[in-house]
């Protein structure tokens, strides 16, 4: 599989509290996705959560209908996974990934539904609902100049990467705790 300047990054996990069917979810975002013929799509699969099969065989089928435009992977893995990050267009689908990694790698994220609901969001994250018409708008946004560009500059509210680095500060400020009362030694 080798990612064109068009490549789509979608990874939906089902919701299961949702009035909606997972498949019917899914559905509306496959139809949306065929709304984008000159973009490939690079899916991850959902989680093990009840409706992840019939999400699993939604995905399944439409790599199928699209072969060498749409591919599909069980997990792409930590390393695998944010490398690819910084070579698609933009990110689709529900997952927390694209609220909180996404936004340092300066690209759009379309977030479908109410999965990440209570979420603090970057201003690169466009929420939509989960009907086809909603995503398919959602996308024409996080694709279009304008919105690419301002991804570039958004900062996201969840820090630069020093919490440790923050931490550690703190642990060596406070020094050595005397209130505890009980003794540990080292065996070593």
């Amino acid at each position: 599989f080798a990612m064109g300047d068009n490549t789509l990054l979608v990874t939906y996990h089902p919701v299961t509290l949702e009035h909606q069917s997972a498949e019917q979810q899914m559905k509306a975002l496959l139809k949306a996705l065929d709304d984008f013929g000159d973009c490939q799509f690079l899916f991850t699969l959902p989680n093990a959560d009840a409706g992840g099969r019939v999400i699993i065989e939604c995905i399944r089928e439409f790599v199928r209908a699209h072969p060498g435009r749409a591919y599909a992977f069980p997990s792409l893995g930590q390393l695998r996974y944010l490398s690819a990050l910084q070579f698609v267009k933009a990110v689709i689908g529900n997952s927390s990934s694209g609220i909180i990694e996404v936004p340092y790698f300066g690209k759009p994220t379309v977030n479908i539904g109410d999965r990440q609901k209570g979420r603090i969001r970057p201003g690169s994250v466009i929420d939509v609902k989960p009907s086809a018409p909603a995503i398919t708008a959602g996308i024409r946004k996080a694709l279009s100049p304008a919105f690419e560009k301002k991804c570039r500059t958004v900062h996201s509210p969840y820090g630069k990467g020093e919490a440790a680095k923050k931490i550690l500060e703190i642990i060596r400020k406070a020094g050595k705790l005397h209130s505890v009362k009980k003794h540990f030694f080292d065996l070593i």
